[in-house]
């Protein structure tokens, strides 16, 4: 098995083409938060209260300010897994440093506001190398 960093070529190369093509990155954005502990609605809720934007107005106060406590706390619960996970040794040393870099290149995607469905290809070939990185982190 290659290690993690070794990798990293076929990330960029992936999604490099994404980013080229200026693809629609939905597909790609559904797929990991399908694969996510947090659903489409908490994302929402975290993203609001990140840009300082209020609440819906179709949710009541009370909702939201559970909604607000409940992703607060799943955020702490992944952080702690991510220290134990690592010191443990169940995650290889180098997968917080491919994290960064992935999100970082995501975030390069998701602000694309164009999209082309000829890329469609390239969003299933960005999903299966992100898989695949996930399923190296891991020693189980």
């Amino acid at each position: 098995m290659l290690p993690i960093f070794l990798f990293w070529g076929a990330i960029q190369i992936c999604i490099a083409s994404m980013v080229d093509a200026k693809s629609n990155s939905n597909d790609l954005y559904a797929y990991l938060v399908a694969n996510s502990l947090f659903t489409q609605r908490q994302l929402s809720i975290i993203s609001k209260k990140l840009q300082g934007n209020g609440r819906a107005q179709n949710i009541s106060s009370g909702a939201y300010y559970r909604q607000v406590k409940q992703c607060r706390n799943k955020v702490n619960a992944v952080l702690y897994s991510m220290i134990l996970l690592r010191s443990m040794g169940i995650v290889q040393p180098e997968a917080f440093t491919a994290l960064g870099r992935l999100a970082e290149q995501l975030s390069v995607i998701f602000a694309s506001e164009s999209s082309d469905v000829a890329s469609r290809l390239s969003v299933n070939d960005v999903i299966s190398v992100i898989d695949q990185l996930v399923k190296r982190m891991s020693k189980l």
